[in-house]
């Protein structure tokens, strides 16, 4: 009892300051707002530019309400079925500020960091608004149904975001072989290309074919092999996700029900990773010795599975394991994971190289770089091997 005297004191006798302004305009009022929450922990940009925007309806003088975190939320209701539905406010602002930029070249608005996002004016964001939703929605389809990448985490570039939504904004009848052979190209490129703002701006021309230059077009395409075999999963890695962008592209079946796209169960459902799986499972090559622990982690020895499939292969060889599931379409299904059909042949002659998993990769970077040959048709594709002492080129 006397515990809980000395805390109802300290709660009645707490001072609480508290300041009374009468007769301001909002505009002010969102200023004061700013400043006292920054003298503090820093708002977040979004809500700055929320509170910074922010209009009340005055119905006498027929102006309307502006409150743009109700439209942004309205936004996400309308596309709720998707998984983009999720993508965080930052982005969804800068991807506001770079059609802003585009519509009003005039506003202020040269660049996404959060000073210029604190430059972004109601007026503006009104003008654009229905266009911007449009441009939006469909940059999402574009990733979701297109590209058959079903959650914004394997995008490769989030600067992706800001350049398709400026592309779509710019142009109402989208050429989609543009677009495609835009992602794939930048995705998988040698050379890191839209990694900072500078890049980002170059894109945003060259995409709506208002300035192309000698860097941002579509040039000679270079590739790294040896990049592609020590390839391991990164959350954070643009070549990682590219991969598995590719995977997904080519709409994985379900080894254990074929014709059953995998991602439609699988999605991206973990926090910080899809579900993925070794197709020689990891113990299997512990206790056998082999491969390399470099080689067990490529993304080359990865695919996507249900999980009911993995619990089903656990540590099994694959010479065994792919016997469970050889009915006649197997062969369509491992392609739709660009898996080589070799590692069927060794199962079925019930034999496994002295260097199967080495053997396995080869055939499958091989694959991989086949589907991105098909995918930048018309550009010079060419492939080099740093792994390889002679650092062989090979051009097509």
């Amino acid at each position: 009892m006397q515990q809980l005297r000395r805390i109802r004191e300290a709660l009645y006798n707490y001072k609480i300051s508290f300041i009374e302004l009468r007769g301001i305009e909002v505009a002010e009022v969102c200023q004061i707002f700013e400043r006292i929450n920054q003298a503090g922990k820093p708002l977040d940009i979004f809500d700055i530019v929320v509170a910074k925007t922010f209009r009340i309806e005055d119905k006498k003088n027929n102006i309307t309400g502006f409150y743009l975190r109700e439209l942004i939320n309205n936004f996400r209701e309308s596309i709720a079925s998707s998984q983009y539905a999720k993508i965080d406010d930052w982005t969804l602002l800068q991807m506001l500020a770079v059609v802003v930029k585009l519509e009003f070249p005039e506003a202020g608005i040269q660049n996404i960091t959060d000073m210029y996002l604190n430059k972004l004016k109601t007026e503006n964001i009104e003008a654009v608004w229905s266009n911007f939703k449009i441009a939006v929605a469909k940059t999402f389809d574009f990733f979701d149904n297109i590209l058959h990448i079903k959650g914004g985490r394997l995008i490769p570039y989030r600067y992706f975001y800001l350049t398709i939504t400026a592309y779509f904004y710019r142009n109402h009848k989208p050429d989609y072989s543009f677009l495609n052979k835009y992602f794939w190209y930048y995705s998988f490129h040698n050379a890191d290309l839209l990694t900072n703002t500078t890049h980002l701006w170059e894109h945003i021309y060259f995409v709506n074919q208002q300035k192309v230059n000698s860097t941002y077009s579509f040039n000679q395409f270079d590739i790294d092999k040896n990049s592609l075999r020590k390839s391991f999963y990164s959350y954070r890695g643009r070549l990682s996700r590219a991969i598995l962008s590719l995977y997904a592209n080519h709409k994985p079946q379900d080894w254990a029900k074929p014709h059953r796209d995998i991602l439609s169960d699988v999605y991206y459902l973990l926090t910080d990773k899809p579900n993925l799986h070794h197709i020689f499972p990891a113990n299997f090559i512990k206790q056998s010795g082999i491969a390399s622990q470099i080689e067990c982690d490529s993304l080359m020895n990865i695919a996507y599975l249900s999980q009911i499939t993995n619990l089903q292969i656990s540590d099994k060889n694959p010479l065994h394991y792919l016997k469970e599931y050889d009915d006649p379409g197997l062969e369509t299904v491992l392609r739709s994971h660009l898996i080589p059909t070799i590692v069927l042949e060794w199962s079925r002659g019930n034999a496994l190289p002295e260097n199967a998993l080495t053997i396995f990769i080869e055939e499958r970077v091989n694959l991989l770089l086949e589907a991105l040959r098909l995918k930048l048709d018309g550009i010079e594709f060419k492939v080099f091997d740093m792994g390889n002492r002679a650092d062989n080129i090979m051009s097509t």
